[in-house]
């Protein structure tokens, strides 16, 4: 057991830090361009694949792999071309800018906690929140709103950040994160 908390700390002493703090203390995190470009090409040699399917007479088949594999090659374009900040985290509030919808300001009175959640190959942080409920009862987007309530009841709370498309590690923004709260918190706003 010792060694593997040697090797836990060795790992994390590798991470090369993005992070720098802008002029007023506060942090942006941008999406890793290069990891969003293999989701542009993988959804494009999907895309192909439909073609020749339907080339070779597996209509079907080729019409429900264009049809989902176009529309994700226009989710990985939106994500290539525009929202270039994904997480801002300041000392008041932070902003997570969702793939769908608008971002959303979660201020650090109503932040309770993050976890690390691991979905098969993909890692998330969760922001824990007061109450869940009472931010589903704002959203006036319905596919914003059903994606929260998944969220909801998945995780326990609306607010899901993505890591594995950002240009920092998914440690490093989780002991960010868990600094700013601290700070926080030994303020006294509480």
């Amino acid at each position: 057991m010792i060694s593997s908390n040697n090797n836990e700390s060795e790992n994390e002493n590798k991470i090369k830090s993005h992070l720098k703090p802008l002029p007023d203390g506060s942090y942006e995190i941008y999406k890793n361009e290069l990891k969003s470009f293999y989701y542009v090409l993988a959804a494009f040699l999907f895309a192909l694949i439909s073609i020749y399917f339907l080339k070779s007479g597996y209509r079907i088949i080729g019409n429900i792999f264009l049809a989902g594999f176009a529309g994700a090659a226009i989710i990985a374009l939106k994500m290539v071309l525009f929202k270039k900040t994904i997480l801002t985290i300041n000392d008041k509030f932070i902003v997570i800018t969702p793939l769908v919808g608008t971002p959303e300001q979660v201020l650090w009175d109503d932040i309770t906690g993050f976890n690390e959640i691991r979905d098969k190959r993909n890692h998330y942080i969760a922001v824990m929140i007061n109450d869940p409920e009472s931010v589903l009862e704002t959203q006036t987007n319905k596919l914003v709103y059903k994606v929260m309530h998944h969220n909801i009841k998945l995780y326990g709370t609306p607010y899901i950040i993505q890591t594995d498309t950002l240009s920092a590690h998914r440690r490093e923004i989780l002991n960010l994160l868990h600094k700013f709260q601290d700070e926080y918190l030994e303020k006294g706003v509480l």
